[in-house]
């Protein structure tokens, strides 16, 4: 009996960029701006935006913008 072999590659899913290390990182680094945007903008005498922009190609992060504007009154 003949049995035809099936390339592994067919039945392997495809990696999930979710979880690439690339992308892990930039998450990991997402976070902690994050966490440093909300620290300098959620307090008393913040008027402003504060922002926190992510570049996608083909499902991986390539970059993150933060950016924090205060408006004097």
């Amino acid at each position: 009996m003949l049995i035809a072999a099936t390339p592994p590659d067919i039945l392997t899913p495809m990696m999930n960029v979710a979880t690439s290390p690339a992308n892990q990182q930039k998450v990991a680094r997402a976070a902690q701006l994050l966490q440093e945007l909300l620290e300098r903008s959620l307090k008393r005498g913040f008027h402003g935006t504060a922002e926190l922009v992510l570049s996608v190609q083909d499902g991986t992060i390539q970059h993150i913008r933060c950016r924090v504007d205060q408006i004097d009154k």
